[in-house]
């Protein structure tokens, strides 16, 4: 029995932090520029994809580049991805939310197509750091730890950047209201520029972990997006802290469920607490009024 429940306590705990990252940065984009970015979720996997090919022989004959310098170059390279989507494409059409939506959902699923054609629809499996141990009686890999770590280490150096320096209050600003922002004489474009770099820097952190921890396939940004928007919506549509909470009330929600009742039943009473809250706190745990521009 104890041993059960600290199973669940352990892996809730390991997974909810991914789900946070996610959900960060897809909150983190939608309070700045009001966009939903479907793409998120291709970058998710994009950070699986990129992280297992660089730390294999296939990218330089004979040539292993060890996981501590894989790391850092394949979240760079998301992070860049994702600035690339947002002045390449994004920012010539977000004043129209639709097209916005649309063009992100056509980006998922070229993505999806790309990832398929290149590595077909089989699962890789790799892991950031190999092995295991135990821990009062229950198993934990060192990936699931190091994927907790190193979110934590994310979500509190953002927390830092956010309350403590210019460039992250900016963020905080646009996120309450743009035209405010405006008049204090903060740059939108610079700051959704920096929004999207840093969205994408956490979605390549929780996708080399998600696969590490999954194996990297083409469809596996699937279910963490949807997760992700569930997060969101619960915590609060802008808020950060509502995202933490929330993803935690999520992960443990989907590891209960599945100990408890099976797998077949991971996502029914995270889409219950998602109406509950919907009918109850329309905006959320930690939402607020919008801002009426």
């Amino acid at each position: 029995m104890w041993e059960s429940l600290l199973s669940i306590l352990i892996a809730g705990a390991m997974i909810s932090a991914l789900y946070a990252l996610i959900a960060i940065g897809f909150t983190m984009i939608f309070g700045v520029g009001g966009v939903l970015n479907l793409a998120h979720g291709a970058l998710i996997m994009a950070g699986s994809y990129l992280f297992m090919t660089l730390s294999r022989d296939i990218v330089w004959e004979s040539v292993v580049l060890p996981n501590i310098v894989v790391f850092p170059l394949a979240v760079g390279g998301i992070a860049l991805l994702s600035y690339g989507l947002y002045v390449g494409l994004v920012r010539y059409v977000e004043d129209n939310p639709v097209i916005t939506f649309l063009a992100t959902v056509v980006v998922a699923t070229m993505t999806t197509e790309i990832a398929l054609d290149l590595f077909g629809d089989q699962p890789y499996a790799y892991t950031v750091i190999d092995g295991q141990f135990d821990l009062v009686g229950t198993s934990v890999s060192y990936n699931d730890l190091a994927g907790f770590v190193v979110s934590w280490i994310a979500i509190g150096l953002l927390w830092y950047y956010i309350t403590q320096t210019d460039g992250g209050r900016s963020i905080l600003a646009a996120s309450m209201s743009e035209r405010g922002a405006q008049l204090t004489g903060v740059d939108l474009r610079s700051v959704q520029t920096r929004t999207w770099v840093v969205a994408g820097a956490l979605a390549g952190v929780a996708g080399i972990f998600l696969g590490g921890g999954q194996s990297a396939m083409p469809l596996m940004w699937l279910n963490p997006l949807a997760l992700a928007f569930i997060i969101v919506v619960i915590g609060g549509i802008g808020s950060i802290k509502g995202s933490i909470v929330a993803a935690y009330l999520i992960g443990y929600t989907e590891t209960i469920t599945v100990s408890v009742l099976g797998q077949s039943f991971r996502g029914i009473l995270s889409l219950v607490i998602l109406l509950v809250v919907l009918f109850l706190l329309p905006q959320g745990l930690y939402g607020r009024e919008f801002v009426h521009e």
